[in-house]
């Protein structure tokens, strides 16, 4: 068995999606230890090579990464892994490449249309000339994932004016504009397996009609305020695709595209739109995604009959 020394970011701001991570390290450990493991946690903070050059002196077998940040900003959650890379030490997840592409949005919708994958179109704050009165488009964090900086009012058209001023005074290096897409919306996630990878069942948002005259969007609230009524209104549905074969198809290749152009490892959640004419559209590629009980990730692993001990297994198999 292995010695294994579970990873995460200290947490430094206190809120309920950095909070996460500790339910995450507790299933991973106590996991761990019932597959006979010797397993540890450690966090990285404001020193996270001093932290990593301590841990590294223990000499683990693996390091499983649930680092989601660095110096509480997530779009440096790469950096724990760019160092364990350069350390040489084993790693769970996706590797540093993958990770950093994945992590900006704009990179990875560059590659998505390098490779054929079908994503919305977008566009810097610098190019609102460029969008059309007709449609609807909605201002995203580069680097933010946990839906950080996301909600109803993040969609707009050119006429509504006053959104459009604020928008213009937002930083180039930290947001953009991608295209709304009006329709469905779906949490494809996918485990790493011996041949390569699963994607296990996909899992649609159900929006009530508390959305009606809302933009249907899974912000921040969405996400991880539960007395909120965008929390409470919005559920998570498992076989909406059963009745459309072709559709499932097309989001299922256009998943796999995504684990294979993006050198994808571990376990991975892809989100996506599908319009009114059954066009889906990946909206990003979330590495390392949440597994803590009560994650979207998990509740597709137990759609698919497996058990949180597959899941780490898969994962421990699968390293960088």
């Amino acid at each position: 068995m292995s010695k294994i020394i579970i990873l995460h970011n200290k947490i430094q701001n206190n809120t309920e999606d950095e909070i996460d991570v500790l339910a995450q390290r507790d299933l991973v450990q106590a996991v761990c230890q019932k597959l006979g493991h010797e397993v540890s946690s450690a966090s990285v903070g404001d020193d996270i090579y001093t932290d990593l050059k301590k841990i590294q002196s223990q000499s683990p077998d693996i390091i499983f990464n649930l680092v989601e940040s660095g110096w509480g900003k997530g779009e440096l959650l790469y950096v724990a892994p760019a160092l364990l890379n350069a350390l040489k030490i084993p790693y769970t997840g996706v590797p540093l490449d993958a990770l950093f592409l994945t992590t900006n949005k704009v990179l990875a919708k560059k590659m998505m249309r390098l490779h054929h994958i079908p994503t919305a179109d977008f566009y810097a704050i610098g190019e609102i000339n460029r969008l059309t009165p007709e449609k609807t488009y909605i201002v995203k964090p580069i680097w933010e994932e946990a839906s950080v900086g996301i909600d109803t009012d993040s969609v707009f058209t050119l006429k509504e004016t006053s959104k459009v001023e604020k928008l213009k005074k937002l930083s180039s290096s930290h947001y953009f504009i991608e295209e709304y897409i009006e329709g469905r919306e779906f949490n494809i996630s996918l485990l790493a397996t011996e041949n390569g990878h699963e994607v296990l069942p996909p899992a649609e948002m159900i929006f009530s009609s508390y959305f009606d005259d809302k933009p249907k969007v899974v912000g921040y609230k969405a996400k991880w305020d539960e007395t909120s009524e965008e929390y409470k209104q919005t559920n998570r549905r498992f076989g909406t695709l059963d009745d459309n074969g072709l559709l499932k198809n097309m989001i299922l290749q256009s998943c796999d595209l995504c684990w294979n152009s993006f050198n994808l490892h571990g376990y991975v959640r892809v989100d996506l739109r599908v319009d009114d004419n059954n066009q889906p559209y990946i909206l990003e590629i979330n590495g390392n995604p949440c597994i803590s009980n009560d994650s979207g990730f998990v509740a597709a692993l137990n759609e698919a009959g497996y058990h949180h001990e597959y899941m780490i297994k898969q994962i421990l198999k699968d390293l960088n």
